[in-house]
């Protein structure tokens, strides 16, 4: 049905009736949307329509209330339309069918009242939030909403006044309401009779029935379904179970229930066969209980099972030999079993802070709630099935982490670490921590490795938005420790295999700290502190490999649009690592400042700090120390650093070319250089950088096979030429801003040995004239200070896209169906520059997404000169989600060193309760094997367990591993396996 009202003109004609089956469709360019008690409130932009069945309603802007279907309305989805357009031209134009023809209405306001049976249909971009002050359209809107029909809208044939309708079931502040209904086609039998004192009514009820009581305390409602039930009351006469009579909040009210009881209050339940609830007082007995209740960052619901459950209060619980589980199942595979447990589950209802409103779910219209749970056990034991594994006198916790005690156990075997027992385990709950703070968590880990020794650790998270040490704003940050009391050999493949190291207890301390303070402040904080050189690569190899050096410093920075100040200072803990330390160092950058009213563009960065440049010390293995030498630039120095670099670009725009030559300057001092004295050099750039856009489009290209409809190419050419000059080679300085991690350093250190067996490494290869050479060092924001020098260089660069449109007919997406990006860079003055060959740095990068879920890969580098890099590689991705993944790919890479490598891996869900993966690199050239694994992974209903092995034949390595995890933890190690997402335990119920 459509319900029209109108301004005076619409009212002359009368609108047809709608079906109500018909879907309300609303579509715009923009949009704006908030929570309004039971309505979401839309604020729309841009060609705006609204259609149900025949009639459509057309404007440049609305105002829309949208009341989905919810237990007052269950079958009834209710958009309020505000249309509005300029008044002289009367862009509100209402267009509907009437008979054999059609009729057109226009007008500069409209305000309509659309129902259906089926959901509303929006096709608008993703909202906008609630603006802090709501726009003057919605102003106009409810007051043309609100205002009387007769002053504001004249009603059209079918038109009904728009007021707001009370919501039924919910009684006046201070009063409650009871409605039964029957469980079966009979009616409910309900039999009244005083009590033998006459000062209560009582009512039995032998069938089935659910009971709602609306007006209980701040959430409103409790849901009671049961096969039989007894209530006691007081009143001048008994009560009507319609609804239609009214109780005061504080008159008596008392209910026993037995039989198949489902208790519903918020969104907690509770399953019984008997059961008594003192309404008013929030209080109650339930024998044989179950209580589910959800917890936050876990999908599923927490399940309380005892055989005696007290309710204390409104939210809070006592009960006598039960256990804790998320399972559904009769018998638990994991559970922690009590002889008393004090639960307690405080609701309360969410409240929108800008409004003050409660917040409703806009697919149910049920009130949102939140919940603070906490759980004190005594006497608990933990189960794995039938079998208890662990006991612990009392645990306490918030039920925010849904485990109790262990979180994580893996059980490994190899050649290098023997037998491994790895456990995690929850430290708040082991410690009794009743009420930790939130947005923390607390785990410790004890293991056990055969052939190294014992090891345990802690790490503490954070993520909060109070005070930190009476500091104001957000702040995030982790510690994390662990040592080992190791008897065992280091095995770092090849010839570092069975290394004597010197230190029987080694550790790592770790910690991060990132402060977001007022007036757009931030403060940062890390530590990273090693017991001894190989630690980090024998037990964190994928840290040492792959994420940043665990440095230890502290930093002071500030934002202030385009322009930014720091103040770092920092120390080494680690002597084994080359360290530069600042006491301290200011920098301060200005990027993009406009000058001359936008002719000209000014860049800069100014250092300035003292420090202190710290060399590795040598290591103390015999075989790591014969293959190691510092490197060139590798010699202790100290004092002050100053430096300013700046930037002035003239930006030109000819035609479809964009140009902006640009001249670069630095002045720097250094108080010492690598031979003791203090240094000064001036460094001067200019050149020119231009770029080019072309692009063709051709609609018409169309197939299904290579799902493309339509093609647009697209590309950019962009080319740069500058001269540098220096009067000072970079060979003369210590790197204080180091250009590689301590990974790379620690490699290149034994380069000269195992590579060349001479204590030298050719120019070509050192990272200095590397760095140069790609320009590295050729802007303000370089990373790097000291790496720049003389060169002549023009790079050219083509970028290029083929895009299409792919997805449903209607709802297409332009998406990059084939990538490709090239470059190489010409050096005019090639003996000084790039080793005798005037061409360099030859890359591209090649991919090709033949559908959404197949991707050709490819990417190359090549140097010309002698023994220069020359990298290829090619590979295809396939994935399916949620079934798996299959890559296989061949990466050559010739020069100094030679490889053939071909990888293939894959992830396959071989059912819902078994998954495998498998992985594999074998080297075609002098390596041969590097190693495989395999991991075959069992989906239980409480665990994932993953049984699988691995072979790494540098290391001379083959081992074995077992893995159990709670299925129920919320960022797992096992629970998202090859992109196949494994929902948690009690998800779907039963499975």
């Amino acid at each position: 049905m459509v319900a029209l009202g109108a301004a005076p003109v619409l009212a002359q004609v009368a609108l047809p009736e709608s079906d109500q089956r018909e879907t309300i469709k609303l579509a715009a360019h923009s949009s704006t949307r908030w929570q309004q008690g039971q309505h979401e409130v839309w604020v729309l932009e841009g060609e705006v329509s609204v259609a149900q069945g025949a009639t459509v309603a057309r404007a440049p802007r609305a105002v829309c209330w949208i009341r989905r279907s919810n237990e007052q309305h269950p079958h009834d989805h209710r958009v309020i339309v505000y249309l509005e357009g300029d008044a002289k031209k009367k862009e509100v134009v209402i267009n509907y069918e009437r008979g054999s023809g059609s009729a057109r209405m226009q007008d500069d306001v409209w305000l309509g009242d659309f129902t259906s049976t089926a959901p509303p249909e929006l096709r608008m971009p993703r909202p906008r939030p609630e603006p802090p002050v709501r726009p003057a359209i919605y102003q106009r809107a409810l007051a043309r909403r609100d205002a009387s029909p007769r002053t504001a809208v004249r009603q059209a044939q079918y038109a009904a006044p728009l007021v707001e309708e009370a919501v039924p079931g919910v009684p006046p502040p201070g009063t409650r309401s009871m409605q039964a209904f029957p469980l079966t086609g009979s009616p409910v039998r309900a039999s009244w009779f005083p009590s033998p004192n006459g000062t209560e009514w009582i009512a039995v009820i032998d069938s089935g029935v659910n009971l709602i009581i609306n007006g209980v305390g701040s959430l409103g409602t409790i849901d009671i379904q049961t096969d039989r039930m007894v209530i006691w009351t007081s009143g001048s006469r008994e009560p009507d179970l319609t609804g239609s009579t009214l109780q005061s909040a504080d008159t008596p009210l008392e209910i026993y229930m037995e039989g198949n009881i489902i208790f519903r209050e918020g969104q907690r339940e509770i399953y019984a066969e008997r059961m008594y609830y003192d309404v008013r007082n929030q209080v109650g007995m339930v024998l044989q209980a179950e209580v589910l209740t959800p917890v936050p960052k876990f999908q599923g619901l927490m399940r309380l099972r005892a055989d005696v459950v007290q309710q204390l209060g409104r939210d809070r619980f006592f009960a006598r030999n039960g256990y804790l589980t998320p399972s559904r199942f009769a018998e638990p595979g994991y559970r922690i079993q009590s002889s008393d447990v004090y639960f307690e589950d405080n609701q309360r209802p969410l409240i929108d802070p800008a409004t003050g409103e409660p917040i409703v779910d806009s697919q149910t219209g049920e009130q949102l709630i939140e919940h603070d749970r906490l759980a004190t056990a005594y006497n608990n034991k933990l189960f794995l099935g039938p079998v208890p594994v662990f006991y612990w006198p009392v645990f306490a916790t918030n039920l925010e982490q849904p485990t109790f005690y262990l979180r994580n156990l893996r059980v490994k075997n190899d050649q290098i670490f023997g037998t491994q027992v790895l456990t995690d385990w929850d430290g708040y709950e082991l410690l009794g921590w009743e009420n930790p703070p939130d947005g923390t968590d607390f785990n410790l880990s004890a293991d056990y490795l055969s052939l190294r020794g014992p090891a345990g650790g802690a790490t503490y998270r954070w993520n909060r938005r109070d005070n930190f040490f009476g500091l104001p704003g957000s702040h995030a940050g982790f510690v994390d420790g662990w040592a080992i009391h190791d008897e065992g050999l280091d095995n770092l493949g090849g010839i570092f295999n069975n290394l004597q190291h010197d230190k029987t207890l080694r550790y790592r301390v770790l910690g991060r700290h990132r402060h977001e303070l007022p007036n757009n402040f931030t403060l940062s904080a890390e530590v990273g502190w090693i017991s001894d050189y190989n630690f980090l690569e024998s037990f964190y190899e994928v840290e040492w490999d792959e994420l940043k050096d665990q440095d230890t410093r502290l930093e002071l920075k500030k934002l202030d649009e385009n322009a930014s100040w720091s103040i770092t200072a920092g120390t080494q803990l680690n002597n084994f690592f080359t360290t530069t330390e600042w006491y301290p160092r200011g920098d301060h950058f200005w990027l993009g400042k406009s000058l001359l009213n936008d002719y000209l563009t000014w860049y800069e960065h100014t250092n300035v700090g003292y420090a202190k440049y710290r060399i590795a010390d040598a290591p103390t293995n015999p075989v790591q120390l014969a293959n190691f030498t510092l490197l060139p630039w590798e010699q202790a120095a100290s004092g002050e650093r100053i430096a300013t670099r700046q930037e002035i670009d003239l930006p030109l725009l000819l035609g479809p070319v964009k140009l902006a030559p640009y001249v670069l300057g630095e002045a720097a001092h250094w108080g010492q250089d690598l031979t003791g004295n203090d240094l000064q050099r001036l460094y001067g750039q200019a050149g020119i950088r231009a770029s080019i856009p072309f692009w063709a489009t051709n609609p018409a290209v169309e197939s299904g096979l290579w799902n493309v409809h339509g093609l647009a190419h697209k590309v950019v050419f962009d080319t740069e030429f500058l001269v540098a000059d220096a009067n000072q080679d970079v060979t003369d300085l210590p790197l204080y801003d180091a250009p590689d991690d301590n990974s790379i350093l620690y490699f290149r250190r034994q380069i000269p040995t195992l590579t060349y067996g001479t204590g030298n490494t050719p120019a070509q290869f050192d990272e200095r004239f590397y760095a140069i050479r790609s320009g590295a060092g050729s802007w303000v924001t370089s990373p790097s200070t000291e790496i720049v020098d003389d060169l002549m260089a023009m790079r050219l660069n083509l970028r290029q896209r083929w895009q299409t449109k792919r997805g449903m007919p209607g709802q297409r997406r332009i998406v990059d169906w084939i990538v490709l990006d090239t470059g190489a860079t010409w050096y005019p003055d090639d003996t000084r520059d790039n080793f005798g060959e005037p061409f360099g740095l030859l890359n591209y990068d090649f991919r090709w997404h033949v559908g959404d879920r197949v991707t050709i890969l490819s990417d190359g580098a090549y140097d010309f000169f002698d023994e220069g890099q020359k990298m290829i590689s090619i590979g295809g991705f396939i994935t399916r989600p949620p079934r798996g993944s299959l890559y296989i790919g061949y990466r050559q890479i010739d020069g100094p060193f030679k490889s053939q490598v071909i990888n293939a891996s894959y992830s396959y869900l071989m059912s819902p309760k078994w998954i495998s993966t498998f992985g594999s690199s074998v080297d075609l050239a002098s390596t041969g094997n590097i190693g495989q694994y395999m991991t075959i992974t069992r989906v239980g209903e409480s665990f994932l367990v993953s049984v699988g092995f691995n072979i790494d034949a540098l290391k001379n390595n083959t081992g074995v591993n077992l893995a159990i995890e709670p299925r129920f933890l919320p960022k797992g190690r096992l629970n998202n396996i090859g992109g196949a997402r494994i929902p948690p335990a009690g998800f779907t119920h039963l499975e």
